[in-house]
């Protein structure tokens, strides 16, 4: 029987994180698995460690994921490793007398020519296609929906008092809301991951700025240390992701 024409990709991908200049604890994790097509940051809230708890717990819940049968079973163990994250962040939390326990997270799915993006916070998603960047995420925070409500204007957001107070989590007492995206994916994308410690200090046109650097490692560092140097008052991740086309079938007899 034919098989239809179809092209598979791969995703490369390097990721760094950073405590910072200002804090004593980094709250941030990352994980990326090429061989699955999995990429994720996640910026944990929390006292007494609860952040870095309920971000590596989701960490950890993505590490069991098996290599997916398709772009719909990805999809689905990525969203029952979250749920059952979110539950062992509920456990933690009573362990440690109700103490609030919560992460952000930004992931990247690619399965075949296939991608989604999965969100809850304000780490964010952007795709550097043919030259210009893209922000794919949307940032669930009070000032993104007071700018969107036209309350505020994008100037007046960026010095608003509760700009970091995110509307949705992964964390104890909360509902699970994640929002996602999907599309077809280009050799020659660039995705980066990345969380509100790098867009808190570098405007969007410096960050793609250093997306239109060729080498990935260079294009990472520079984000990370652009952050650095404007201050680094939080703890600063990021992930990027280069699509490289690795096979085109033509359809083969079986």
């Amino acid at each position: 029987m034919m098989q239809p024409e179809h092209e598979a990709v791969r995703g490369l991908s390097i990721g760094l994180t950073h405590v910072g200049c200002v804090r004593d604890e980094n709250q941030d994790a990352f994980f990326c698995d090429e061989s699955k097509g999995i990429f994720a940051v996640m910026d944990g809230a929390g006292g007494m460690k609860g952040g870095a708890i309920a971000s590596n717990l989701v960490k950890d819940a993505l590490t069991t994921i098996r290599m997916p049968l398709s772009a719909v079973d990805l999809l689905d163990q990525f969203e029952g490793r979250v749920i059952d994250a979110k539950e062992q962040i509920e456990r933690a939390s009573t362990n440690a007398n109700g103490a609030a326990m919560g992460t952000t997270i930004a992931a990247l799915l690619t399965f075949d020519s296939n991608f989604a993006c999965l969100w809850a916070g304000d780490s964010r998603v952007y795709r550097f296609r043919s030259g210009q960047m893209e922000q794919l995420t949307t940032d669930h925070t009070e000032v993104q929906e007071l700018v969107d409500q036209n309350v505020l204007t994008e100037e007046e957001a960026r010095n608003f008092a509760r700009r970091h107070v995110i509307t949705r989590a992964i964390g104890s007492g909360l509902d699970l809301e994640l929002e996602l995206v999907s599309g077809n994916l280009r050799a020659g994308d660039r995705f980066l991951l990345c969380s509100d410690g790098l867009t808190g200090h570098l405007e969007d046109a410096v960050i793609e700025t250093f997306l239109m650097e060729g080498a990935q490692r260079s294009a990472a560092r520079g984000l990370l240390d652009g952050a650095l140097e404007k201050g680094g008052t939080d703890n600063v991740t990021v992930v990027i992701v280069d699509i490289d086309r690795i096979s085109r079938g033509e359809g083969e007899a079986r």
